[in-house]
């Protein structure tokens, strides 16, 4: 890896152009992690790197790395902002840790572990690679470090401020967790420094080309590696090297956290032909009082507390459309839960409240799933099968020889266009779909009561009335007469789903 002396020729070069002990440590290549998280031990690590014994710290880097910082930042000696990570590792990334769990804690988030995402100003990836080329030039062939032996200030920050957030809070930072925390950090000078580049090969930009670009769109890591890569030749002409030393600090200015979404699956009936499933808002005035979803819903927001929670179900029925049977399948997509582990029980309990909050829905296995078993729900939705009970008025007296005729058919094929009735929002085509099944029983004169079973997404209503000719065949052409639909209820969806607790 290198001997004491070059390691002592990295430290004295950087430490004379203004760089922390943290970046020091990076560029001597130190991938041990435990190294950069308490001050001591990164005087610690260095002395053992150069060969010297590890004393009192030295003058200048006393307010660097002093290991009690109970003094308020605005009252304690800093020292000036180090010229590689912008002061991120310097001071930022562990005096945030009180702002962050104040943040946190204010979010009113339960968790266990968390995974933190950091993002700072892409002049630190600029400067890192002025950085390497300056210690190259320096020390020639003994310096033979490569950008991808160099820790990034990213994942040291990271790992400093996730390891001493998890031991303040006894959590785990871990690299896979449902609860996220965010933050980031501002450069006022990005535009200053990354602007040579853009100036002498603009085409490596190309987010400069839309409108209403801001310096965070324009200048990425991406494309200020690939200007440097296409200008290395010149890159002396353009930067000073080492880099010029900075007059301000960066600091974290921005915090957000956030669970991953909780779903919740379950069945609902609706008992009334005056609810739709969703809000019923047309040129901006609601047409129903309520709907399924928010029958559903308001309790739920009520006991879960969350961003907000998104209804989605295994199709729909119609407004005067009654849902039976084993109700329909649907699932709440719950946006930034401040708990993520809820009992049965406690489902249960918020089951019972929606159904006793109103006699015209019903729910029923109310249960906490998973983004998969939401997937399935919707793979399933064109391969399950319907059944219906159907009122019809026909014009023709009947006869035991049309329930015959009807019952007699299986897996008939259907040609129907977009019915007229949602031209408005569907597009329009021809859909061929089977109507599987049908039982058929005279209840008068000129009355019918069909059970069928269909191939999901076939239009019912429109297969008694025909809609104009648009679905062929139908129950009118069936029989030689005319008919009409007086009443429809989905009776059953056949759909194993959601799955059992």
């Amino acid at each position: 890896m290198g001997n004491n002396s070059l390691f002592k020729n990295i430290k004295e070069i950087l430490e004379a152009a203004s760089v922390c002990n943290r970046c020091i440590l990076r560029f001597c290549g130190i991938k041990i992690y435990s190294d950069y998280i308490i001050k001591a031990d990164i005087e610690k690590a260095i002395h053992q790197l150069i060969g010297q014994p590890s004393n009192t710290q030295t003058e200048n880097e006393a307010g660097d790395h002093s290991s009690s910082n109970n003094c308020p930042a605005s009252k304690r000696f800093l020292p000036n902002p180090c010229a590689l990570c912008l002061g991120i590792l310097q001071t930022a990334c562990d005096e945030v840790i009180l702002k962050l769990d104040d943040v946190v804690k204010k979010s009113q988030h339960k968790f266990h572990d968390f995974i933190l995402q950091v993002s700072l100003p892409v002049v630190i990836d600029l400067r890192d690679r002025l950085f390497l080329m300056y210690l190259k030039e320096k020390l020639g062939e003994s310096y033979s470090f490569r950008a991808e032996n160099i820790p990034s200030v990213k994942d040291i920050c990271k790992w400093v401020i996730g390891s001493q957030y998890g031991r303040l809070t006894n959590t785990d930072f871990t690299p896979n967790s449902d609860f996220q925390i965010f933050i980031s950090s501002t450069y006022p000078d990005t535009v200053k420094e990354c602007f040579p580049l853009f100036k002498k090969c603009p085409e490596v930009f190309p987010n400069a080309r839309k409108r209403n670009s801001i310096a965070e769109d324009i200048y990425t890591k991406t494309a200020v590696l690939n200007a440097m890569e296409v200008v290395s030749s010149e890159i002396k002409k353009i930067y000073e090297l080492p880099p010029s030393p900075i007059d301000s600090y960066s600091t974290f200015s921005e915090i957000k956290c956030t669970h991953s979404p909780l779903y919740l699956g379950g069945r609902y009936n609706k008992y009334s032909r005056e609810l739709s499933q969703t809000p019923w808002i047309l040129d901006g005035e609601r047409k129903m009082e309520s709907s399924v979803n928010e029958l559903i819903v308001d309790i739920v927001q009520k006991r879960i507390l969350a961003d907000k929670i998104i209804f989605s179900a295994s199709g729909r029925e119609d407004v005067d459309v009654k849902m039976l049977g084993n109700g329909r399948p649907f699932v709440l997509e719950v946006i930034n839960p401040r708990c993520l582990e809820w009992t049965s029980k406690e489902i249960k309990a918020i089951e019972d409240e929606i159904n006793c909050n109103s006699n015209i829905i019903a729910v029923r296995d109310l249960q906490v799933i998973s983004k998969m078993d939401t997937l399935i729900l919707k793979e399933g939705e064109e391969k399950k099968r319907k059944s219906y009970i159907a009122l019809c008025l026909v014009k023709k007296t009947l006869t035991s020889e049309d329930v015959t005729k009807l019952e007699s058919l299986k897996d008939l094929k259907l040609e129907q266009k977009t019915p007229i009735r949602v031209l408005h929002r569907r597009t329009l085509a021809t859909r061929e779909r089977l109507l599987h099944s049908i039982q058929a029983k005279i209840i008068g004169e000129h009355l019918l009561e069909l059970k069928l079973e269909t191939q999901a997404g076939t239009y019912v209503k429109e297969f008694i009335h025909g809609d104009f000719g648009r679905t062929s065949p139908s129950l009118g052409t069936l029989l030689d007469t005319t008919a009409d639909i007086l009443e429809l209820d989905v009776e059953n969806i056949h759909l194993d789903w959601p799955p059992k607790s």
